[in-house]
């Protein structure tokens, strides 16, 4: 019994050290001596430009129309990833390729992670892009978003008036969400949001106003957060529910600021009020050497030390029938009992 499950966590061991993801797939003759490239792709937003930074690997496509990208150096963790291949065969720093302009390219937007095997096929009508094989239900999440949403707008097209529209709009991105959910991945629930949510869309209105009632929005960040904290998925969507007012979290955000705006006052309040302990201390001290200074010189100090405020040497001298050097004699014995430097500082302990 031991034996065996010994057997069993080395095979589990081998199976985590050793995966790695395959990603293969067939090009008509249209991208012959192309080359393919494997994207990482962050932002849903952006999701049809190509950048050059994005990029994490290279296939070129050999003479039978097949590419292969192969390794262990994806993420452990699911992330949404993106084939391109085109026919323009320049630099791919060239301006076309970064705007997606080029004559003719094809791409395709997948979930997946490092251990993941998937197949893109010509269909049967040698297109490229439309199929996946031998995948898990997330890796055809995105695809079969698309297919959904194409078939919603499809239906729409065929409504008579703008009433008709208006209302089936009002449930389009309802049915987009709920379609999304069915996969058990909030990165497909991610990437439909940012079809319906999209500013540039019918469905935009009626996305704000679902906005206002709906707890989706909160549980899917929730979500988000537990099982993909810290990425750009995570980030971008939050940015995105605060910019469209949604009131829990923008509550939340109020909170906090009301919170900045409290800790500072007492911040303003904690340095006054040692600012106040230092100037009370400082004049508690001063008050200490006005009591003290009598017990700190000898009587004829005191004399010429209470004359120097308002007398010069020959004065002090004068008054008490000494000589000027003696006055001065005394004045350096007080300088260095009461650790003073100048007559500025005398009025201190009067």
């Amino acid at each position: 019994m031991k034996n065996k499950i010994l057997l069993l966590l080395l095979i589990l061991i081998s199976q985590h050290t050793f995966a790695q993801f395959q990603f293969t797939g067939t090009i008509n003759e249209t991208y012959n001596n192309s080359t393919a490239y494997l994207s990482l792709v962050n932002d849903c937003n952006k999701k049809s430009l190509f950048f050059t930074e994005s990029i994490i690997s290279e296939s070129k496509i050999n003479k039978d129309g097949h590419f292969i990208f192969k390794g262990d150096f994806l993420d452990s963790n699911n992330r949404i990833y993106k084939i391109h291949v085109d026919n323009c065969n320049d630099n791919i720093s060239d301006y076309k390729h970064l705007l997606n302009h080029c004559q003719n390219s094809k791409e395709i937007l997948f979930i997946a992670n490092n251990k993941d095997s998937i197949n893109f096929p010509l269909n049967d009508f040698s297109q490229v892009f439309c199929d996946i094989e031998q995948s898990s239900p997330s890796n055809t999440a995105i695809l079969k978003i698309e297919e959904f949403q194409e078939q919603l707008l499809g239906n729409l097209q065929n409504l008579k008036s703008d009433r008709q529209r208006k209302n089936a709009y009002s449930n389009y991105y309802k049915k987009i969400q709920q379609f999304s959910r069915s996969f058990n991945e909030p990165l497909a629930e991610i990437y439909a949001y940012h079809l319906y949510a999209n500013e540039n869309f019918l469905s935009r209105d009626d996305y704000l106003n679902d906005l206002k009632k709906s707890n989706y929005y909160n549980d899917l960040l929730k979500r988000l957060e537990n099982e993909y904290p810290n990425t750009n998925y995570t980030k971008l969507y939050k940015s995105a529910l605060i910019k469209d007012q949604y009131p829990l979290l923008v509550s939340k955000s109020n909170k906090y600021k009301i919170l900045a705006f409290v800790l500072s006052l007492v911040l303003s309040f904690a340095i006054f009020y040692i600012f106040y302990l230092k100037q009370k201390h400082k004049k508690s001290t001063n008050t200490k050497l006005i009591i003290n200074y009598k017990n700190t010189l000898t009587k004829q100090e005191q004399r010429v030390f209470e004359l120097m405020q308002n007398n010069s040497n020959k004065e002090i001298a004068n008054t008490l029938f000494i000589s000027t050097s003696t006055v001065k004699s005394h004045i350096n014995n007080i300088y260095t009992k009461l650790s003073i430097n100048s007559r500025k500082e005398i009025a201190q302990f009067f």
